[in-house]
């Protein structure tokens, strides 16, 4: 059979618009569907293969480290293919295959943030994989992630005082937070371009990709989609691409231009955008 498709791409930078008009267009994305719309089955695998590097979802860098020891590397691998070649993959397929997702005979896929660090794994798997990396510029993908970190806060706080009644006569391994890695923006963006050098590298070497912006998806969302579904090998109509593009809110393409702050922030990180084919 064909690989999956596999959506790449940082935290808060389009992967789930991109991952429902696949779905809207025939691509199989998961019965295990979150709200964000990434399989429940394939981000447990995924976060197993962070959790074997020592790695977190806020610094993926780590993962190098077993992508670089073979012997790990394969026996991670050997555990992810018994995972999916197993009934336990009907959480995702809702189907019980022989031969688990190996024996999907349409086109299917999954969307996950950390799939651009893991690919080394996933390609290794499916050496035809299809790969559809989706990129926002940093600047609004650093707010983004700062604005849901600061929502977050707030439980982190509420669960802090209750913890604090409790442990302060004894030791605890609780955290207080789970990650400050996007509290300011700064860090926020240092996380960015992390995860952006991860995707690079991993994908220097990756034959079927196709590189998608979410701000030209949103500003040219009729193009941008007709090139999806031309990687995809499907004939959308002219129905379903007014209907997708009339979904699509082109306002939320480079928020960061309306606000003198957040314009000041990327001119100081000019050259970091530019690595990555951003201007301020």
């Amino acid at each position: 059979m064909n690989g999956p498709f596999v959506i790449v791409g940082m935290h808060r930078s389009g992967t789930s618009l991109v991952s429902r008009i696949l779905d809207r267009s025939g691509v199989f994305m998961g019965l295990d569907l979150q709200e964000d719309h990434e399989s429940k089955f394939f981000i447990k695998l995924n976060k197993w293969i962070y959790e074997n590097a020592g790695a977190d979802w806020a610094r993926p860098m780590a993962l190098q480290e077993l992508m670089d020891y073979e012997p790990a590397k394969e026996k991670v691998e050997e555990y992810v293919i018994s995972r999916i070649s197993s009934n336990s993959s009907k959480k995702y397929s809702g189907k019980s295959l022989k031969k688990g997702l190996f024996d999907l005979d349409s086109k299917w896929g999954w969307k996950d943030p950390r799939n651009g660090p893991t690919l080394p794994i996933w390609k290794d798997i499916w050496p035809e994989l299809r790969i559809i990396h989706v990129t926002r510029h940093g600047v609004d993908v650093a707010s983004s992630l700062q604005t849901r970190s600061n929502k977050n806060w707030e439980e982190d706080e509420s669960r802090f005082s209750k913890w604090l009644k409790m442990y302060k006569w004894k030791d605890s391994k609780s955290p207080i937070r789970r990650g400050q890695r996007a509290a300011t923006l700064s860090h926020a963006f240092d996380f960015w371009s992390e995860h952006m050098e991860v995707e690079k590298k991993n994908l220097e070497d990756c034959e079927f990709v196709l590189e998608v912006r979410y701000e030209d998806l949103l500003t040219t969302p009729k193009l941008a989609i007709k090139q999806i579904w031309n990687f995809i090998d499907i004939e959308g109509d002219d129905s379903l691409l007014e209907d997708i593009s009339q979904s699509i809110d082109g306002s939320r393409a480079y928020a960061y231009k309306k606000d003198e702050g957040m314009k000041s922030f990327a001119l100081e990180n000019r050259e970091t955008l530019e690595i990555f084919g951003y201007l301020p």
